[in-house]
């Protein structure tokens, strides 16, 4: 049997957690199945006999989950593979409670503020060996290992999936300046808030992130020095596709529309970090470029300080190259590499038709 995803997962796990999974992993299931077990690794599982490659239900837990795990064939063929996306397609409706709660306990970093990160895990000061746990290096890794942890029990698969492909589109380097600190939040309070919501709302989530800020460079981005590296990612990456129909000069004017946006930072006073109200979104119009701008063909006139933007974000979000290049990304994603030109056409018609209602579209 070819190695899944979810096999992949497994061993990775297994690598950074050689002495066993910990105990609270066996409580997560009511009778705690032999995969989870050390002594029976690796965890070798196949399909039923009678089921094929082409196996239907296969096919569908390989392409809306991380790969099926003991159990879930079973399941699906008892409730049917159309229930069974119904139900992951309404992920607040399944409970996920136990894993949830573990990973709180033992990953507290996940629901803090920027804030309180900056605050709690400080850059070392040079010359110095402090314990690695009070490092911005651990809120990193609590971060990734708390994804490996949903991927590999969380309930709510599809959820899951769908928060590693907009993690994807939106892709932001998390070892970048102060990204370290601000990834956290933004998978919590972007990727995971919106992933199955309104396609404009997690596109405004994710301009107003301070981990897409930094990461991108715009709260660099000011009037009279623009900084283009957000404006072309967002049409480029983000909403249009390189091939959307934009040119150089809009992305200079979309850069021009993004001056101001940046982010609240901490300070040191007397040698100490203060990160009192720090890591949010803020505009300053000071640093806005006030002009009148032509993008896409749309004029925006002078004085439109921060709604400049916000009217291109909504532009971008509507705009049919983003229903077409985003279908066509999430058809390859869940049905096939080469994706069916008509399916693609459909999944496009539902994002204009739902106003980018992302759990129409799947």
């Amino acid at each position: 049997m070819q190695l899944t995803r979810r096999d992949f997962l497994k061993d990775t796990m297994f690598a950074a957690a050689i002495t066993g999974l910990p105990d609270w992993a066996t409580a997560l299931d009511e009778s705690p199945p032999a995969w989870l077990r050390f002594d029976t690794y690796p965890w070798h599982w196949a399909p039923p006999a009678r089921s094929g490659q082409d196996d239907a239900i296969i096919t569908a837990l390989n392409r809306i989950t991380f790969g099926p795990r003991p159990g879930d064939f079973e399941r699906v063929q008892q409730i049917g593979i159309d229930a069974y996306i119904e139900e992951q397609l309404a992920p607040e409706t399944i409970d996920d409670s136990a894993l949830e709660a573990q990973l709180a306990q033992r990953y507290p970093t996940l629901k803090m503020s920027a804030a309180e990160l900056w605050q709690n895990y400080p850059q070392p000061a040079p010359g110095t060996r402090p314990d690695p746990k009070t490092t911005p290096q651990q809120v990193i890794t609590e971060l990734q290992e708390a994804t490996l942890w949903r991927a590999l029990f969380s309930q709510r698969q599809l959820f899951e999936v769908l928060v590693d492909f907009w993690s994807n589109h939106f892709s932001i380097f998390i070892g970048k300046d102060q990204v370290r600190w601000l990834k956290t939040v933004d998978d919590r309070e972007v990727i995971r808030r919106y992933a199955l919501g309104k396609f404009k709302d997690l596109l405004l989530a994710s301009a107003q992130s301070p981990a897409m800020l930094d990461y991108l460079d715009n709260r660099l981005n000011v009037k009279g020095v623009p900084n283009e590296n957000y404006a072309r990612e967002i049409m480029e990456l983000h909403t249009l596709g390189v091939d959307g129909g934009y040119t150089q000069q809009d992305v200079a004017e979309l850069a021009r529309a993004f001056t101001g946006w940046g982010i609240k930072l901490p300070t040191r006073r007397a040698g100490t970090l203060d990160a009192t109200g720090a890591g949010v979104f803020e505009f300053d119009s000071k640093k806005h470029d006030d002009g009148a701008k032509r993008i896409l063909g749309i004029d925006l006139p002078a004085g439109g300080g921060i709604n400049d933007a916000l009217m291109m974000i909504d532009v971008l979000a509507k705009h049919p190259s983003t229903a077409r290049f985003l279908a066509q990304k999430l058809v390859v994603r869940f049905v096939a590499d080469t994706p069916p030109d008509a399916l693609v056409q459909r999944a496009a018609e539902a994002f204009t038709q739902t106003e980018g209602n992302i759990r129409q579209v799947l």
